[in-house]
């Protein structure tokens, strides 16, 4: 049996191209979305960048300017992945 996809409770843009997100599954996850730069409603600038929010579902991040990424899409391309508790993230 799959695993369940897990639930995006909380997300951060450190800086502008990243995001963290802390999930139902005990991690939080840093990942590099530039390579959606090219989308036509990708976030221009880090002020666009900080206009995220969680659907009411938990499984997606959208913008304002109508960009959308799937929590499966987020741990795919995430660069480091690290328990709640742990202090040090491990790279993946």
């Amino acid at each position: 049996m799959d695993p369940t996809t897990p639930i995006i409770y909380a997300v951060q843009t450190p800086k502008y191209n990243t995001v963290i997100i802390s999930t139902s599954d005990g991690y939080q996850y840093e990942t590099d979305l530039s390579v959606f730069k090219k989308v036509f409603c990708f976030p221009k600038n880090f002020v666009e960048w900080k206009n995220v929010f969680i659907d009411s579902d938990g499984l997606t991040l959208v913008w304002s300017s109508r960009f959308e990424v799937h929590v499966d899409q987020l741990l795919a391309l995430a660069t480091s992945k690290k328990t709640l508790s742990q202090e040090n993230s491990a790279q993946l």
